[in-house]
């Protein structure tokens, strides 16, 4: 019988970010729905890739204000590459005009999320935030904002780029499991070689709601992070 420790990673893509500088959060694990799916305590996190940790004279874990200058793209390159697709970048530019979920109608699950990972890349804050089902969220558009501004102090925008290539370059591949109005997209990162052995399968969930309009849209605090210690 699988184990699963649930770990909530981030708000969104740019909080992912900055978890990998500041340490992860640990909201919203008990919304997961799957039965497969459990949540537990969390283990201690891993050691991250020595390219991913911030200079020498910043300590992620006591430092509580940013830095003087965001901390630079010190992710090495992962050997993959998360992109849309023609037809998911079209909506997506699309999208980041118009703010309106109904875009995404007759988009699977697996698309919706792509583009809400992608406005994260890119820092398109209000994207991100009209992505969400809006009766999911727990904050306000201004804090979101707020938020949104935080990341870009502590770390460069180019980070998110790499930092996707490699949580989601197999997004597109993801298992799709759904529960009335709620879907889990199930899928892995790319192994990161330099991590514990009981680190290098690691499975990540996004979770989407469908709204009354039978639109997918992403559910607030989508990510987590599932360890199998089968």
């Amino acid at each position: 019988m699988k184990k699963f420790i649930v770990i909530v990673l981030l708000l969104s893509l740019g909080l992912l970010v900055t978890a990998c500088n500041r340490g992860s959060d640990n909201d919203n694990a008990d919304e997961v729905f799957s039965p497969n799916v459990a949540a537990t305590p969390q283990p201690p996190a891993p050691q991250p890739h020595p390219g991913m940790t911030a200079p020498a004279n910043i300590d992620p874990i006591q430092q509580t204000t940013p830095p003087d200058e965001p901390i630079p793209d010190l992710f090495p390159a992962s050997g993959y590459y998360f992109t849309l697709s023609a037809e998911e970048r079209y909506i997506y530019e699309r999208f980041l005009v118009e703010l309106d979920t109904s875009l995404f109608y007759g988009l699977s699950p697996i698309s919706v999320a792509k583009i809400y990972v992608q406005a994260g890349i890119d820092g398109e804050w209000e994207a991100e935030f009209y992505a969400h089902n809006q009766a999911s969220m727990e904050v306000t558009k201004q804090q979101f904002f707020e938020n949104h501004i935080i990341d870009t102090e502590w770390s460069v925008l180019e980070s998110r780029q790499s930092l996707a290539n490699w949580v989601f370059p197999f997004l597109e591949d993801a298992e799709v499991l759904i529960d009335g109005d709620r879907a889990l997209l199930v899928f892995y990162s790319v192994p990161e070689p330099d991590f514990p052995v009981e680190y290098q399968d690691l499975l990540h969930v996004l979770n989407l709601i469908m709204n009354d309009d039978g639109v997918w849209e992403m559910r607030f605090r989508p990510h987590l992070l599932l360890l199998d210690d089968e």
